[in-house]
């Protein structure tokens, strides 16, 4: 998963998709959702150890999960924070 400018780009067993911000909705401090042609596709959360300091030296860390949207059991997948290139 990247996020910059355009939006926030998946990337999925080979596959690529850009949500762009209009299609990203964000519910609360802790989650957004990706969609496509207004439905739900990904959801995004932040873990309990998740910290984003505001002082420039100390740097983010913790985990973010994507969830796909989908009424079938899934399991997230836990990502790691590995700051801007």
């Amino acid at each position: 998963m990247i996020s910059d400018t355009e939006g926030i780009t998946v990337i999925e067993d080979g596959k690529t998709e850009l949500f762009e911000w209009e299609n990203i909705e964000q519910f609360g401090t802790l989650a957004v959702v990706l969609k496509r042609d207004n439905e739900a596709v990904w959801t995004i959360s932040l873990n309990e150890n998740f910290e984003v300091h505001s002082d420039a030296p100390e740097s983010t860390v913790g985990n973010i999960r994507i969830y796909e949207a989908t009424m079938e059991k899934n399991e997230p997948i836990t990502l790691e924070y590995s700051g801007s290139n």
